[in-house]
């Protein structure tokens, strides 16, 4: 074993680990949610459950503010020459929100589960690449991979919480409705006091926490489905700290206790096709698509500016992968009307499209109700589309049921959604064939080949040529209509401080910095 990537020796990470808030400010910190949690980062889908569980939960490592991994449960980290085997350093004293002592047990238990078909785990495609886990010691773990894996450090800081195994003998992740549910244990640096369902989760300060001292003394995540809901407590003093749409800065504007701020995100938000659907199978009708949709009026106009025009599913931010030499898709009816006439679709008696079955192409997208971006992006899309000839029925419904409902068991015709990605351009889990996450069934062999690749790649010049690649056959063949990339708008109180410049959920993996002024 060579030490071909050890980060950071320990005392070095034990002084990051400590780095922020010395625990002067106090106080308890109030969040919005859209929907009640589940408090438990293996199997929870939703933004609200990772929310709460970045509080909770521990990782081996974490994202600084250029979403670098940086130690966290693990102290350094080494791997072998051939890329294939990662071990891992423990941190030592760590114990859990219930005294018991944090283990190798844990790590090992946790990717178990993640790794096991039977377990409920949302990560599983993450983590494809992995093995298995195997023990070194009570504080030494060791990844074999079956590849290399390039974004392993990543992934590890994104959302893969570590579990604890004694809280689960005898029984599966699923069937812990107690621990899922109302009381979770965790090490992180706040640990759940109570849960009522539809109003709220309301944490502590944890006291043994191996880090520096949370300031905060406590955190409470309120169920508040609506952003405007959302902006009127915060004006009210009622929220401490929520994200805001473009339509919403007014709301703000001007107000001395609420400060504003724009931070990147790794995120794509998109309208996605259900690519089993007959009238969406054929790469011509989604380039159409594409093709069809003002895009960049949407972003002046529904964002405000408050976010860049896409290029593919790998957005801006990340710099070093993101293809700039891609010309945009332009706003061109005339070619998305003869793409889709090479598609089989013409016009109708009412100028309404048709295949040669003379069925209408229509079909009803699905909106998270509440989301005044999202719900204007709809109707710009609705409108776009009209004018080609395609009838689109707009459907807003609770964002928990979108996902539960339709999402997740591929019952949807469209949907426009979006997804926030790891601070790597890896996209296997969300695009390659079969994978949980690639919720539009988009297929194709060589995005697969690729995909699988730049996983598979650790030299990062190379990694580029391949997600370049990539693009270009997003171009040809687009998984989705991506629509935007935008950033991430955070208003918050003004005596809050110690907010890394990251987004929401990357920034509570550093929770123990945050304060509150007196």
């Amino acid at each position: 074993m060579h030490r071909r990537c050890f980060v950071l020796v320990a005392a070095l990470a034990c002084g990051g680990a400590k780095e922020g808030a010395t625990g002067t400010g106090g106080g308890t910190l109030r969040i919005p949610l859209i929907n009640d949690p589940i408090l438990n980062p293996i199997i929870a889908p939703d933004i609200g459950s990772v929310l709460v569980n970045k509080v909770i939960f521990s990782g081996l490592v974490r994202p600084d503010e250029q979403f670098r991994p940086t130690p966290d449960l693990a102290l350094s980290w080494m791997s072998s020459d051939d890329g294939k085997a990662w071990t891992f350093q423990l941190r030592p004293g760590v114990t859990w929100h219930d005294g018991v002592p944090f283990t190798a047990d844990d790590v090992k238990f946790t990717f178990d589960q993640v790794l096991d078909l039977s377990s409920g785990s949302r990560l599983r495609s993450d983590f494809a690449a992995v093995e298995g886990v195997d023990i070194v010691d009570s504080l030494t773990v060791r990844f074999r991979l079956k590849a290399p894996f390039a974004p392993l450090l990543t992934l590890l800081g994104y959302n893969a919480g570590i579990l604890p195994r004694h809280a689960f003998v005898g029984m599966k992740l699923t069937d812990a409705i107690a621990f899922n549910r109302s009381t979770p244990i965790g090490t992180g640096p706040f640990k759940v006091e109570r849960v009522s369902p539809g109003q709220s989760v309301s944490l502590v300060r944890n006291d043994a926490y191996y880090g520096a001292r949370p300031a905060l003394d406590g955190i409470v995540f309120k169920v508040v489905p609506e952003v405007n809901a959302q902006v009127a407590q915060l004006r009210a003093g009622e929220l401490d700290l929520i994200t805001i749409e473009p339509a919403n800065l007014g709301s703000v504007a001007g107000v001395t206790t609420i400060t504003v701020h724009q931070v990147p995100v790794v995120q794509h938000a998109y309208v996605g096709f259900n690519n089993r659907l007959p009238m969406f199978a054929s790469p011509l009708v989604r380039r159409a698509l594409g093709y069809a949709v003002d895009r960049a009026a949407i972003v002046s106009g529904v964002l405000k500016g408050y976010a860049d025009v896409p290029r593919g599913t790998i957005p801006a931010v990340l710099r070093e992968f993101h293809d700039t030499t891609l010309a945009l898709v332009p706003y061109a009816v005339d070619s998305a009307r003869a793409l889709l006439a090479q598609a089989g679709w013409t016009p109708g008696p009412n100028g309404q499209l048709q295949d040669r079955a003379g069925q209408a192409f229509a079909f009803e997208l699905l909106v998270g109700k509440g989301n005044p971006t999202h719900e204007q992006a709809a109707l710009a899309v609705q409108q776009d589309l009209q004018k080609v000839g395609i009838a689109v029925t707009i459907r807003t419904m609770e964002f928990a049921a979108l996902v539960r409902d339709h999402v997740l068991p591929g019952t949807f015709r469209a949907v426009l959604i979006w997804w926030t990605t790891p601070g790597d351009p890896d996209q296997y889990a969300f695009y390659a064939s079969g994978q949980d996450n690639n919720n539009v069934r988009w297929s194709n062999r060589a995005a697969d080949s690729l995909l699988a690749a730049g996983r598979a790649t650790l030299d990062t010049t190379r990694r580029r040529e391949i997600y370049h690649a990539f693009q270009r056959i997003e171009r040809d063949d687009p998984p989705v209509l991506v629509l935007y990339y935008p950033r991430e708008i955070q208003a918050a109180t003004s005596r809050l401080a110690g907010l890394p410049a990251l987004g929401i959920r990357d920034a509570l993996r550093h929770s123990e910095r945050l304060r509150l002024a007196r």
